[in-house]
């Protein structure tokens, strides 16, 4: 069946359409990144039966040959005209300068109306034919009109700027988008942790706000000595009689598993050495399918092992040991650099280590501090015997001081 498909020239056909969709795209995305327009939004308070111009320009950022026409779209294109709908722009063109025109319609219900300018690049003609090569390609200026809100009306964000020394910073920008001022507005925020617990409560400062302006509110927390991780806040907006919910959710710190322990116990050189690696989670929740990729190097800083533990779940700001194994067959005693790499998600951190490994036991150093000092099996076993020794000789003392014991008796 392949060998049939390769005949009829199946391949061939997959290579020709393939090499046809990358010169398309190649070609659409030159023509995207050619064609450009400033400004992106023009923003007008509505005037009932004023009338507007207000100028544009396209760009030719690539100095390519152009022929491009004009189209007005969206809500109020009906009473928008621009200084021309159509026009040529050669390589030697940068830049060119358009205006529209309109007027205001004598009413509009409340807040935003819109309308876009836009500028299509048509796509070039064969020179075979009268079809066309490519697609046509747009950009955009868009219109905005924004008509006040009778009364006092308001709309605002909440955005979350830090830590920063310590410090976090929450901003509520309030646009007064009614048609009478604003005389006082302030917030309230409650900060959530992700379980939901409320653990404080911030005031921001408090502004007057005239229709049609804009002006921010601010809170700061202090967050030193708070555990990192995920909280929510909740801000409750006051304007006079009015008011505003906005929520945000956002971190402190980073979600970080470290390195605090590694030890070896049992240890002979040439049999499989058992890493005992406590791991701590700095972060207030759970970090879930963690694991630990070991790799130790040789002199030249070569790989000589790589081997990993099974994966685990690390419960918030909790301690948890990691477990992977090296076969140490054909390893030979002396000092080795090896790095231990903690993986959870998109992210990992690394720990370099030197073990220094004998023939009983391997020592594990840091960055210039001892992480740990393995126990070796000979070690082991011959303190076993020591204290088995010692336990029967106790036994043997009992056992003839009772034998002892009994002869004097008789003896009396």
């Amino acid at each position: 069946m392949v060998n049939s498909f390769l005949k009829d020239g199946g391949f061939l056909k997959i290579m020709f359409y393939l090499v046809m969709l990358l010169v398309i795209f190649n070609y659409s995305f030159k023509n995207v990144s050619a064609l450009g327009v400033t400004p992106g939004r023009t923003t007008f308070d509505f005037e009932p039966g004023k009338e507007v111009e207000a100028g544009f320009e396209v760009i030719n950022s690539e100095h390519e040959k152009m022929e491009i026409v004009v189209l007005v779209q969206g809500e109020l294109n009906a009473s928008i005209s621009v200084s021309e709908v159509s026009f040529k722009m050669k390589e030697s063109e940068e830049r060119k300068r358009l205006v529209y025109k309109f007027k205001m319609p004598s009413s509009l219900s409340p807040g935003g109306h819109t309308a876009e300018v836009v500028v299509l690049k048509l796509p070039e003609k064969s020179p075979k034919s009268e079809a066309f090569i490519g697609s046509a390609v747009g950009v955009a200026t868009q219109i905005q009109i924004n008509v006040p809100y009778p009364g006092k009306y308001a709309e605002a964000s909440l955005n979350v700027i830090g830590p920063d020394d310590g410090k976090i910073t929450f901003v509520i920008p309030i646009v007064s988008l009614g048609d009478l001022d604003i005389v006082r507005a302030r917030g309230t925020i409650d900060i959530y942790t992700s379980l939901n617990e409320k653990i404080e409560t911030l005031q921001t400062n408090e502004v007057s706000i005239l229709s049609k302006e804009r002006k921010e509110i601010v809170a700061e927390w202090d967050v030193n000595g708070v555990n990192p991780g995920g909280y929510k806040a909740v801000a409750t907006v006051i304007y006079d009689e009015e008011t505003l919910n906005l929520e945000k959710e956002f971190s402190i710190g980073n979600r970080i598993l470290e390195l605090i322990q590694a030890e070896v116990n049992d240890f002979l050189l040439g049999e499989i050495a058992k890493f005992e690696l406590l791991v701590e989670n700095k972060w207030s929740e759970p970090i879930l399918g963690a694991f630990a990729q070991m790799q130790i190097f040789n002199n030249q800083g070569g790989v000589l092992a790589d081997f990993k533990s099974q994966t685990y779940d690390v419960g918030a700001l909790e301690k948890k040991l990691f477990v992977a194994f090296w076969d140490t067959d054909g390893v030979k005693k002396g000092n080795y650099n090896s790095a231990v790499f903690l993986k959870y998600g998109s992210q990992e951190t690394r720990t370099d280590l030197e073990l220094k490994v004998k023939d009983s036991n391997i020592d594990i150093v840091g960055t210039g501090y001892v992480i740990s000092k393995s126990s070796s099996k000979s070690g082991n076993s011959l303190t076993t015997i020591l204290v088995t020794a010692i336990i029967v000789l106790v036994l043997i003392n009992l056992l003839w001081f009772l034998v002892l014991r009994k002869k004097l008796k008789k003896n009396r």
